[in-house]
């Protein structure tokens, strides 16, 4: 099955896709520094970068299955009105999917999203517009941690099929822990020692010992519990806020460790002249890979 990727970002949609044995042929993103990672990890497929809301979709390549990850921003529960503007932009992209299937008309499409895109008040309409091009959807919901990623991590993933029928995807079995994903020395890393760090920080390691013991996770949001190394993370975000706590001294997790929780290979890399800043951003907009692989794969024995 040839595949195509709207806003491929980082890559993780088509490195899963791939592993189900489909063969992603296009790729397009805004982000230059993302095409750039994305070519470097999926050489095969034509990259493009553009506003995919001004494509001409007659030019993508033959293709039986749309994926798309169109901007999550304007629906994420850490939207501020105050910005609704610029977040109506980020939502608008959602209506390139709608114009690429209708142009290509492909025997299958995936599009991934936080769960709360569903509350957009445009959803209804924007749900319909693809069921009168043609396509059965269903929506699905999917956990990452259930499908291997060491990380909770929910989003919504409609499917459609012009077939007609609909797809189902198994979750479940044992939640992997986050413990295997931390790097055993890291030279270049500057620990931080507990007791001089500010009041705010060391009460929530205070809170993250007395739960979860001498070595855990913690957040830079306030009051949080900590996440034992035994459990999945907890969402990662485009913000570095995730550290790991060794005793009386902690440090942020590396991005190596980021890509892990996110179900990304250590193979997998990224252009030198990206900052941390940019590797975290594009891991946590990205999609993880086994969810990927899952749902692609449940996508082509049904298509």
């Amino acid at each position: 099955m040839r595949a195509v990727d709207l806003f491929a970002g980082w890559g993780g949609f088509t490195l899963g896709a791939s592993q189900a044995g489909a063969d992603v042929v296009w790729a397009a993103n805004h982000w230059p520094l993302a095409v750039e990672a994305h070519a470097a990890n999926h050489p095969r497929a034509t990259h493009v970068c553009q506003d995919l809301r001004q494509a001409d979709w007659s030019k993508l390549p033959a293709h039986d299955l749309l994926l798309a990850s169109p901007a999550c921003q304007g629906h994420s529960s850490a939207s501020q009105p105050s910005r609704r503007r610029y977040h109506d932009e980020l939502r608008a992209t959602a209506w390139a999917v709608v114009d690429c299937a209708d142009v290509c008309e492909p025997a299958a499409l995936v599009v991934e999203n936080v769960p709360s895109f569903r509350r957009w008040r445009l959803y209804p309409l924007w749900r319909q517009a693809l069921e009168l091009i043609g396509y059965e959807l269903t929506e699905l919901v999917l956990r990452a941690s259930h499908h291997g990623v060491p990380q909770r991590r929910d989003r919504l993933f409609l499917v459609g099929l012009r077939n007609g029928r609909r797809v189902e995807v198994a979750e479940g079995g044992a939640e992997p822990g986050f413990g295997p994903c931390i790097e055993p020395a890291v030279g270049h890393t500057r620990w931080t020692s507990v007791a001089s760090a500010s009041t705010a920080v060391k009460a929530r390691i205070r809170k993250g010992r007395a739960n979860h013991g001498y070595r855990f996770l913690t957040q830079h949001v306030t009051g949080h519990p900590g996440v034992g190394l035994d459990e999945p993370i907890r969402t990662i975000t485009t913000k570095d806020q995730w550290a790991y706590v060794e005793g009386d001294r902690y440090r942020p997790l590396t991005v190596r460790e980021t890509a892990r929780a996110m179900g990304f290979p250590d193979s997998y890399r990224w252009p030198r002249e990206a900052s941390r800043c940019d590797q975290i951003k594009g891991l946590g907009n990205a999609v993880c890979p086994p969810v990927a692989r899952d749902i692609v794969r449940a996508v082509m024995e049904a298509a």
